[in-house]
């Protein structure tokens, strides 16, 4: 149900929605749940980890950084297994 701003409600300006598969992506690679380890691998902090693995949403641009993350580090694992 969209608010009179037209965002779904508990929504706010700028957020979106994300993947599912985006998100089992990084669980695939994740070594570390803590602040720390998902901060040195993903650039985020614990409380967005939780976030995204509920499947709230969360700031676009914030999204925008972590697909490109993830695929960054998915070609780094790809190039190390083609040597």
């Amino acid at each position: 149900m969209l608010d009179s701003t037209g965002f779904g409600a508990g929504r706010s300006k700028g957020c979106r929605d994300v993947d599912p598969r985006l998100v089992q992506r990084m669980q695939a690679m994740v070594t570390l749940r803590t602040d720390e380890g998902l901060s040195a691998r993903f650039g985020i902090s614990y409380n967005t980890w939780r976030k995204l693995i509920a499947g709230e949403p969360v700031r676009a641009s914030l999204l925008s950084r972590l697909e490109a993350r993830v695929e960054s580090l998915e070609a780094q694992a790809g190039a190390s297994l083609d040597r």
